[in-house]
């Protein structure tokens, strides 16, 4: 599964995959968050527990999980930097994560996070969640935090999610 989930992306060379999207919806919000994913961190645990408690998160990842089959795939919708699984393989190693954004700095923040687990069983795409490219029922488990209030057309992407 996937593997032909990968083979309808495009495998940058920075190792994020990608699909073509335009969401003119959306134009600003990806222009503001573009802008903001320039800055670089030392150790982004400590940048992130400025704006979010990772404690909490980690215990809502853990409640979520659970639910999800053997040899599941989730896909986070605007994971951004990809945080959340970062302890997956210690937890679930046989879950498979799609982490979405769509921009691409993100991702490659995310990639810093995870290090070794990109393109092993998380896998990084720049995409919009607003448009997805995936095959009806392919993922076990939808994921998505602090997302959906900033997408314009909010019945297009949860019809999506749905």
């Amino acid at each position: 599964m996937i593997e032909q989930i990968l083979s309808n992306l495009q495998l940058g060379e920075d190792g994020i995959y990608s699909y073509y999207f335009n969401n003119s919806e959306q134009k600003d919000e990806i222009q503001l968050r573009e802008q903001v994913a320039t800055e670089q961190y030392e150790n982004y645990l400590e940048t992130l527990s400025y704006h979010h408690s990772i404690i909490v998160m980690d215990k809502e990842i853990d409640l979520f999980i659970k639910n999800i089959p053997i040899n599941g795939i989730i896909l986070d919708v605007g994971g951004c930097w990809g945080w959340h699984w970062r302890r997956i393989n210690d937890t679930r190693p046989d879950i498979t994560v799609f982490v979405l954004d769509f921009v691409r700095k993100n991702l490659l923040h995310a990639k810093e996070i995870l290090g070794n687990y990109v393109n092993n069983n998380i896998f990084l795409v720049h995409g919009d969640g607003t448009s997805l490219k995936f095959e009806e029922n392919t993922f076990d488990g939808w994921w998505s935090v602090q997302t959906l209030q900033h997408i314009p057309n909010f019945k297009k992407a949860v019809r999506e999610a749905w």
